[in-house]
């Protein structure tokens, strides 16, 4: 019986700030609560579509950018997550920070870091800083003290581990067996969707399954976004058989909406993954028995002896029906920006009743 996490990262973003000076970063109002038309697609749907099935979510807030936008704004967007009794924890983006140091005329362009906004880059005291901030951050807005942490784009090293441990954080989610090479700079020695503990801190990882043949095979996270309902199904049918103990699912908190900029000015709701989302609520409210779904703040303690189960393969028919589903959506919506028209996607049912 694992234990399902469904996590959600609520970012702001920097809407490509860095590369167009006529450009600010992007706040709340769009990004997180998802606002189109006077009704809300971020974090607030998320919810909605949750309770609806009698769930929780952990929601790991991102609050660097109030170095940018402001404490006040974010503090509104995140204030209803605890107050709708879901679970709110730290999550961090170093390069919201960088971006206010350059504006502010305390650092140039040529002395920032390489990998910026990759926290497990940047030297141990530097993590530590950058840390002890977003948690002081994190109380303020939120009038608790977090204990699970997520490194922005997974970014986390065996050092953020050790420094998240020594600041009495319990737990972690930023390893992602998908991104290991490239952002993701947490290595556990092997692929794995499996806890394991850094002192007394547990790593719980992003639960990832493998596509594709014995030939070629690809490593793709549980991304409600990205993923049909059908693979997710699977993968937790078989922790449930084989194990890991835990299953970890994300989104973000745009993850219900189409955005044809980066500046999220032109916006609409994904239905295909707001109804993947709802379905996957409604299977998990009806199978508590089997999967329970629990926050960070209620997480069981992992079985230390849990030995490092496989990752879930799921061949190449469910992931090239998916790949052909979201490439229909997404390419209705890219030629219907392209026409300047604001029609919904409709019809193929043929196609959606998957996901």
């Amino acid at each position: 019986m694992p234990d399902v996490h469904i996590t959600i990262d609520a970012e702001c973003s920097m809407g490509g700030a860095w590369t167009n000076p006529g450009y600010e970063p992007v706040g709340p109002e769009r990004a997180v609560l998802g606002r189109v038309n006077g009704a809300s697609y971020g974090t607030p749907l998320i919810m909605d579509i949750l309770e609806e099935h009698g769930l929780r979510g952990t929601f790991f807030v991102e609050v660097l950018a109030s170095t940018v936008l402001g404490e006040r704004a974010l503090a509104a967007a995140y204030e209803t997550v605890l107050r709708r009794g879901h679970d709110a924890q730290l999550h961090a983006h170093p390069v919201y920070r960088y971006y206010a140091k350059v504006r502010q005329g305390a650092l140039t362009e040529s002395q920032l870091p390489p990998e910026m906004d990759l926290i497990g880059s940047l030297a141990p005291d530097v993590q530590r800083e950058l840390l002890e901030e977003a948690r002081d951050i994190f109380v303020r807005l939120t009038g608790k003290k977090p204990t699970a942490f997520r490194a922005g784009n997974y970014g986390a090293s065996l050092e953020t581990l050790r420094v998240l441990d020594e600041m009495g954080f319990t737990h972690d989610s930023s390893f992602n067996a998908a991104y290991t090479n490239g952002m993701c700079l947490v290595s556990p020695g092997m692929v794995t969707n499996t806890p394991w503990q850094v002192g007394g801190l547990w790593e719980v990882p992003v639960t990832t399954f493998r596509t594709g043949s014995r030939i070629r095979t690809k490593v793709k996270p549980l991304d409600i976004a990205g993923v049909s309902f059908p693979e997710i199904r699977r993968v937790l049918e078989q922790a449930e058989r084989t194990g890991p103990g835990t299953v970890t699912m994300v989104l973000h908190s745009f993850s219900l909406l189409k955005r044809a900029d980066v500046q999220f000015r032109r916006m609409k709701p994904d239905r295909l993954v707001i109804r993947r989302f709802q379905r996957l609520c409604r299977f998990l409210g009806s199978q508590r028995d089997r999967f329970p779904v629990r926050t960070f703040a209620d997480a069981r303690e992992p079985r230390t002896e849990a030995p490092a189960a496989p990752l879930p393969a799921m061949g190449t028919l469910l992931p090239a029906w998916r790949r052909l589903v979201q490439g229909v959506n997404r390419f209705y919506w890219a030629a219907a920006c392209v026409a300047m028209s604001e029609l919904a996607p409709r019809g193929m049912p043929e196609l959606t009743f998957l996901l």
